[in-house]
C-alpha cells in the first residue's frame, strides 16, 4: 500500500469529511453538466462530445494523480490495478447506478463505441503478451487517444448544426467556463474528503488494507459517478454515456500512457487477472447493450449494480491481507 495521512481535519472529523465530500460532489457534478451542456450548444458540439471529451478530462484527474503516485512510489500493482479497476467501476457502477435511477436512452454512434473496445484490448494487452507497460505500448496508447480525439473532432465540425443554440456573449462564455472549473475543483475534493473520511473509519473499525485498497480504488471512479447520475437525472444522456465511454478511453490513452512514457513499469499478472477479465467482458456487453436497446434499460443497471458488487465482494475475499 501506499503510505497514506490524511489531512488533521479529516482525520479527526472523518464523518464531517464524509458529509462534506458528498454535498461538494453531488454540487460540483451539477454545475459541471450544466457549463459543459451550455458549450456543447454553444461550439455546435454534441452532448455526447462533451462527455467524451471535456467531462471525461475532468473526472479521470483522480485516476491520473493516484496511478502516477503509485508508480512514482514502486507499487506498480495499485497503479496497474486503479487504471482496471477504475474501468470496471465506470461500466458496472456508474452506468448501472445511473440507469437504475433513470433508463437511458440514447443513439450511440460507433465511433465512440469502436474506440471504447480499441482501448480495452490496448489496457489487456500486457496481459496477453506476459509484459508491463513499457514506453512502446505506452506510446501507442497516447497515440490511441490522439487518434480519438482527431476522429471525433473531425466528426463533430463536419455534422455541426446551427440550429437550437443558446445566444453567445462574453458574459456567457465566463459563467459557464467558470461552473466548469468550479465542478472540476468541487469533484476532486469531494472525492478525496469522501475516500480519506471513509478510509479514517475503516482504519479505525480495523478493516484490512486490501478492503481499504478497494475503497480507495472506488473512490477514483466517484466523480465520474456524481457525474453521470446527475446527468442521467437531468436528463442529459449523451453527457452520462459519454462521460464514461470517454473516462475509460482516457484512463488508457492518457493515464496508462503518461504513466509509462514517464516511469514504465512492470507487474504482477496474476494478482489483477481476474479484474481484467471483469473489465474486458463488461466493455463488451456494455457496447453491445448501447446497440441493441438504444440506451441501458432500467433492469440491466440493476444487474451490472449486482454484477459490480459481486465483483467486490469476490476480489475482497481472494486478495490477501
Amino acid at each position: 500500500m501506499l503510505a497514506w495521512q490524511p489531512p488533521t481535519w479529516i482525520h479527526d472529523h472523518p464523518s464531517l469529511a464524509i458529509l462534506a465530500g458528498l454535498v461538494i460532489l453531488v454540487v460540483g457534478a451539477d454545475i459541471l453538466v450544466r457549463g459543459a451542456v451550455w458549450i456543447a450548444l454553444v461550439v455546435g458540439m454534441s452532448r455526447m462530445a462533451v462527455g467524451l471529451t471535456l467531462v471525461a478530462i475532468g473526472t479521470s484527474l483522480p485516476e491520473l494523480l493516484v496511478t502516477l503516485t503509485a508508480v512514482k512510489n514502486g507499487e506498480a500493482a495499485i497503479a496497474m490495478g486503479n487504471v482496471i479497476g477504475s474501468n470496471a467501476s465506470n461500466t458496472l457502477f456508474i452506468v448501472g447506478a445511473a440507469a437504475t435511477i433513470q433508463a437511458i436512452r440514447l443513439e450511440v454512434r460507433w465511433l465512440e463505441l469502436n474506440w471504447s473496445l480499441i482501448a480495452t484490448v490496448l489496457l489487456g494487452l500486457p496481459f496477453l503478451l506476459g509484459t508491463g507497460i513499457d514506453r512502446a505500448l505506452a506510446s501507442g496508447m497516447l497515440l490511441m487517444l490522439a487518434l480519438f480525439c482527431a476522429h471525433l473532432l473531425k466528426r463533430e465540425v463536419s455534422g455541426s448544426d446551427d440550429n437550437h443554440r443558446p445566444q453567445v456573449t462574453a458574459t456567457g462564455w465566463i459563467t459557464h467556463l467558470g461552473l466548469i472549473v468550479a465542478g472540476f475543483f468541487g469533484l476532486k475534493y469531494g472525492a478525496d474528503w469522501l475516500v480519506e473520511g471513509a478510509v479514517v473509519i475503516a482504519t479505525a473499525m480495523g478493516m484490512s488494507k486490501p478492503f481499504i485498497g478497494l475503497l480507495l480504488a472506488v473512490g477514483t471512479s466517484l466523480p465520474e459517478l456524481a457525474t453521470s447520475i446527475v446527468a442521467a437525472i437531468r436528463r442529459q444522456p449523451g453527457i452520462c454515456i459519454g462521460n464514461v465511454l470517454g473516462s475509460n478511453i482516457f484512463n488508457v490513452g492518457a493515464v496508462l500512457g503518461i504513466c509509462g512514457v514517464v516511469h514504465p513499469f512492470t507487474f504482477d499478472h496474476n494478482n489483477l487477472w481476474r479484474m481484467m477479465v471483469v473489465t474486458a467482458v463488461s466493455a463488451i456487453v456494455f457496447v453491445a447493450v448501447l446497440k441493441i436497446t438504444r440506451g441501458v434499460p432500467r433492469l440491466v443497471g440493476v444487474l451490472f449494480l449486482i454484477a459490480y458488487f459481486g465483483f467486490l465482494v469476490t476480489e475482497g475475499t481472494t486478495v490477501p491481507a
